[in-house]
Parts: C-alpha cells; sequence; structure tokens
C-alpha cells in the first residue's frame, strides 16, 4: 500500500471512493431524477432486471436471478413489476415446454431505450465540467479496475 499526502492510504481511497459512487448511483434521488427524466417509472432494481432481458435477450428466471445475482424471489417481484407495465412477458420455452422464458416486450424495448438515454444525459450534466482527456482517462482506469478485480488475485500481492 502506497501512503498519500495527508496521511491516507491510496487503497484506503480507491475503496472509499468505490463505496461513495455505489451510494451515490444507487440513491433514490438519482433513480428519482431518472424516472422524472425517462418517464419509465421503475425502480433501480426493476431497471436492472430490464436492461438484463433487452441486453441479453429471453431467458429463464432461473437464469435471469444469476444474470441479476438475485434471489428467485426478489426477481419474482421485479418481474411482476415489469409485468404490470408490459414491458416483459413470459412465453414457452421452445427447447422445454415446461419452463417459461422471460423476453422484453416492444413496450420494454422502448422503455429500456428512454432510460438509457436518460442514464446518458444525467451523467453528461455531471461530468460538463470535465476535460475531454479526464473522461478518457478515468474510463480507462475503471475499465482496468474492474478486469483487475474480476480477476483472482496474485500470489504475495
Amino acid at each position: 500500500m502506497r501512503p498519500v499526502p495527508g496521511g491516507r492510504d491510496s487503497t484506503q481511497r480507491v475503496k472509499d471512493a468505490i463505496v461513495a459512487l455505489q451510494r451515490v448511483t444507487n440513491s433514490r434521488r438519482i433513480d428519482a431524477r431518472r424516472v422524472e427524466r425517462s418517464g419509465v417509472p421503475l425502480g433501480l432494481v426493476a431497471t436492472g432486471v430490464l436492461y438484463q432481458v433487452v441486453e441479453r435477450g429471453p431467458a429463464r428466471a432461473r437464469v435471469l436471478a444469476d444474470q441479476c445475482r438475485m434471489q428467485p424471489a426478489a426477481l419474482s417481484r421485479q418481474l411482476g413489476i415489469l409485468e404490470s407495465h408490459r414491458y416483459i412477458e413470459r412465453a414457452p420455452d421452445p427447447t422445454d415446454g415446461r419452463c417459461t422464458m422471460i423476453r422484453a416486450t416492444a413496450e420494454g424495448k422502448a422503455a429500456h431505450v428512454r432510460i438509457q438515454l436518460a442514464d446518458d444525459q444525467l451523467f453528461a450534466a455531471h461530468l460538463a465540467g470535465w476535460q475531454e482527456r479526464e473522461i478518457v482517462l478515468l474510463a480507462d482506469l475503471l475499465e482496468r479496475l474492474v478486469v483487475d478485480l474480476r480477476a483472482p488475485a496474485a500470489a504475495g500481492r
């Protein structure tokens, strides 16, 4: 661990920043702004489920639960919300008629586009005072961090 000016360890600063970023991006305030801007009345969790269904395509509920890192009961509640808005539908699994597949409807795909656009606009507004090179550097470093965090830690590190 490398010390930094002010006495705080740089690794701790990174961990603190990640926690703060998670709190901000998962906050009700940001969620409300996303709903207002997109016109899609979904909370953050349902938005995440819709994202998986649209981006990855139809899936069985068990697979979708794994993709969303959710317990099946929690996923079931979110699927009920998405169904009530007609953003998803259930269809027979063509390979196993005993199972159903969850797939996005045209309304769900359109809602997903509006949510992504709202997110893009919100981020752009927050980064408006940044230089392009700073944004590129941040993106590069975050992508590197994600790769490193997904890889097994090297022995002795």
